[in-house]
């Protein structure tokens, strides 16, 4: 970190750096991004907060190529033609066989 990194308090700075929350609740963790630009747009002067909100727009448009393009690769895996041969799933039907043995050949 750099000499400007002194200019913020130290509270500030561990919440602007702190992970983000653990939870699935996808509105707890946009409330989280709204709360932390709030805060560095009274932390910031204007022309900061404007860098800082520009830098954050970057970062959510490449996290979002980087997952378009891995549900595309799962997208392109599933649509494959399958390969010749035996193909063993968990999900594979079930037959029923015939309940008649005839038995062994050799006895009669």
């Amino acid at each position: 970190m750099t000499d400007h990194v002194d200019a913020i308090a130290p509270s500030t700075r561990a919440t602007f750096a702190a992970p983000p929350p653990e939870t699935d609740d996808g509105a707890r963790h946009i409330g989280e991004i709204f709360r932390r630009l709030a805060q560095a747009a009274e932390t910031f002067p204007p022309q900061a907060y404007a860098r800082i909100v520009a830098a954050v727009l970057n970062a959510l448009g490449k996290a979002v190529l980087v997952e378009a393009e891995r549900q595309a690769e799962r997208l392109r895996e599933r649509m494959a033609p399958a390969r010749p041969g035996i193909k063993v799933s968990a999900s594979a039907r079930r037959v029923d066989f015939d309940g008649w043995d005839p038995g062994d050949p050799t006895e009669s």
